[in-house]
């Protein structure tokens, strides 16, 4: 039986650590993945840092995604399991 009451220390962990993962691994790859693709970016790691992170305070919506995403699927991911073990449980017994 899964557990249905919400942990809020741990959620804010995983909050935490989804954001920082955000805010600093994720653009790195992007970046790096970016100039494997599609060459030389006309700046360096700091520079796209900084023109996220200001995106980021403006609130552009490609800048909040980057940042969010990797908490944001762990919360898709956990709620997509939970959808799948209610369904499991409430079909009939074959």
């Amino acid at each position: 039986m899964a557990k249905s009451t919400l942990n809020l220390g741990l959620e804010v962990k995983r909050a935490l650590l989804g954001i920082g993962l955000g805010l600093l691994f994720v653009p790195a790859l992007v970046f790096a993945f970016g100039r494997i693709a599609l060459g030389p970016y006309e700046g360096t790691l700091g520079g796209f840092l900084g023109t996220l992170y200001l995106d980021l305070f403006k609130g552009a919506p490609g800048a909040v995604g980057l940042v969010l995403g990797p908490y944001g699927l762990v919360v898709l991911w956990r709620l997509t399991r939970a959808l799948a073990e209610r369904a499991g449980r409430s079909r009939p017994a074959r």
